[in-house]
């Protein structure tokens, strides 16, 4: 599965098998999100500061990483920890860059993205996906749309992404 979605070869070793499923059932194709990427290798050849949030295994940093773009610092926001640990793992073997690592998107407060924003001089890239649980997939009995207690995250995100727009701008 992991080769069919494009990820390292034992991307999710060291969970049970029933994690490593969950966790790549959860994923993004990473080839997909590397050709919806590529644009941005020759705009940035000395590398980038990345938001990711909702970051779950690291598609979207395997993909950057396939791309040849250095990520210098990636502030990850990710609420699952088995998740957490494959990605750390992941980038302790791969990167140089920094890795910031924060489990609930819902801290992540206007003050601190300012703090992170002032410490890396600004995030070149925001990437994510929220939760699609009220959406689609394998719940057939709660599908509340953004109302949803997952897919209301989204909104979330469009705030983050509002806030971060608005701090850099003032920078």
């Amino acid at each position: 599965m992991e080769y069919l979605l494009g990820f390292p070869e034992d991307h999710t070793r060291g969970i049970s098998m029933t994690d490593r499923y969950k966790s790549l059932g959860n994923s993004f194709h990473v080839d997909t999100v590397a050709y919806h990427l590529s644009v941005l290798r020759d705009m940035f050849p000395y590398g980038m500061n990345v938001l990711s949030l909702f970051s779950g295994i690291g598609g979207a940093e395997v993909a950057l990483h396939r791309l040849g773009i250095h990520m210098k610092t990636v502030v990850s926001v990710e609420i699952s920890e088995v998740n957490r640990f494959i990605l750390r793992s992941w980038w302790d073997q791969t990167q140089t860059g920094n890795l910031i690592e924060i489990a609930d998107v819902q801290s992540l407060t206007s003050e601190r993205l300012e703090s992170y924003i002032k410490r890396i001089r600004g995030f070149d890239l925001v990437i994510g996906g929220s939760p699609c649980n009220n959406l689609a997939g394998r719940n057939r009995f709660h599908r509340d749309g953004l109302d949803g207690e997952h897919c209301s995250l989204f909104y979330r995100y469009a705030r983050i992404l509002d806030t971060v727009k608005s701090i850099m701008d003032r920078m």
